[in-house]
């Protein structure tokens, strides 16, 4: 039997519109939604910066009801991607800059997943900016 994935397949993946965020004068400690959905799917990256002062960062992915957790100290205007990998006892959820040579980024199925920002230092006002390129089933 042969299998032929065309688009609207429902084993083939539709990209969407990132998800972005620009928030302005960010609350400290106040979470910022970028993405939820419950939609099958597939996140290929997630980046994110903050403008102006450099700001202490968190990123939370609840994927299916499990959360990871990522903090960085960003310098202002540095763009910033997660990323994620595992060892043999624990997932690891981290940033790194977009120049990074490692390039290790998110790339995650999900069937529900749900992703937040927020600042937990009040530092500045400057813009706190998430952007989110994924795709559904």
């Amino acid at each position: 039997m042969t299998y032929v994935r065309t688009s609207g397949s429902p084993h083939c993946f539709t990209h969407m519109p990132a998800a972005t965020l620009n928030q302005a004068a960010p609350v400290q400690n106040t979470w910022y939604t970028v993405l939820d959905t419950t939609k099958d799917g597939y996140i290929h990256s997630i980046g994110f910066s903050v403008a102006t002062t450099d700001e202490d960062l968190e990123v939370k992915l609840t994927v299916d009801g499990q959360t990871y957790t990522a903090t960085q100290t960003a310098v202002a205007g540095t763009k910033y991607n997660i990323f994620m990998i595992c060892t043999a006892t624990s997932i690891y959820c981290g940033a790194l800059t977009t120049d990074s040579p490692i390039g290790l980024y998110t790339e995650l199925s999900f069937r529900s997943v749900k992703v937040e920002i927020r600042k937990t230092t009040a530092n500045g006002t400057g813009n706190l900016q998430c952007a989110i390129f994924y795709a559904k089933y």
